[in-house]
């Protein structure tokens, strides 16, 4: 059984954490994705900044579906 998870992103500009706008189906999704040369919309700074595993964090433990 596959699990959802929030997905954030840390902005480059102003540091703040935001709920990502891309959304990954699962976790299994998640891990296998490439996460290249994309960007996004800060919600706090309304700036666009990069979107990689550097700055994209996994929170709580997911809900069960399926």
């Amino acid at each position: 059984m596959a699990r959802l998870f929030q997905i954030e992103i840390r902005c480059e500009h102003c540091r703040e954490w935001f709920p990502s706008p891309v959304v990954y189906g699962d976790d299994e999704s998640f891990d296998t994705a490439t996460l290249v040369a994309d960007t996004v919309t800060c919600s706090h700074c309304g700036r666009e900044t990069g979107c990689d595993q550097a700055n994209v964090r996994v929170r709580g433990e997911g809900e069960a579906t399926g």
